[in-house]
């Protein structure tokens, strides 16, 4: 009896053995978990107008901001929402008046544009934030502007304005000196010609009498 369990233990330990010995030597499973695949919005912005436009702050006028909205494949992307928004202090502007922010729709050709933009008071440069979206996926851009004095109707800086006052202060200084310089010498031939006449003194008869 004793040697039948030895026998049937014997069996078993023969059959146990190997699995542990080879579960000893596999290789371990690397169990670090990869970081996820950054996902991408879908959509992209492609400024078309106002990048670095100059806003005359004395005539109010200003270059509105003009983006186009593209798809992963490049193509436009038509009815997406767009939202054009002002800074809320310092140098920027108003659309319409007031509002600080306008949403907007893009056309069959992705394209969408702000209207009634004017620029405040302020001087220096700003940022237009744009943001596009259309379902899901959405996507955002910055368009860089400034405001200043010194710009025209169509946003482009002026050049010579205050040069060209400048010139005709000169001008009028010079003529000035000229006439001044022509009135000097205009007396000097004067008095020469005065010089030149000659002057006779005729004697005459002197009567020395009391009072009449």
């Amino acid at each position: 009896m004793i040697h039948r369990k030895s026998a049937f233990f014997g069996a078993i330990a023969a059959l146990v053995l190997p699995l542990a010995i080879s579960a000893q030597e596999a290789p371990k499973t690397n169990l670090v978990q990869q970081p996820a695949a950054q996902q991408s919005s879908g959509l992209k912005i492609i400024v078309v107008q106002g990048e670095g436009a100059l806003n005359s702050t004395r005539a109010r006028t200003a270059t509105q901001p003009v983006v186009e909205v593209r798809d992963d494949s490049d193509k436009p992307v038509a009815g997406a929402e767009v939202v054009f928004q002002l800074p809320a202090a310092g140098p920027g502007g108003v659309f319409n008046g007031w509002m600080r922010t306008q949403t907007t729709r893009s056309g069959a050709d992705g394209k969408a544009s702000a209207s009634g933009f004017t620029p405040n008071d302020e001087e220096g440069r700003f940022n237009i934030k744009v943001t596009a979206t259309a379902g899901t996926k959405s996507a955002s851009a910055i368009v860089g502007q400034s405001n200043g004095r010194g710009t025209n109707g169509s946003g482009a800086k002026v050049s010579g304005g205050r040069n060209k006052i400048w010139l005709a202060v000169a001008i009028i200084g010079v003529g000035a000196i000229a006439g001044g310089v022509g009135a000097t010498r205009g007396d000097d031939k004067a008095a020469a010609t005065a010089a030149s006449i000659p002057v006779s003194i005729t004697p005459g008869a002197v009567t020395v009498g009391g009072p009449r």
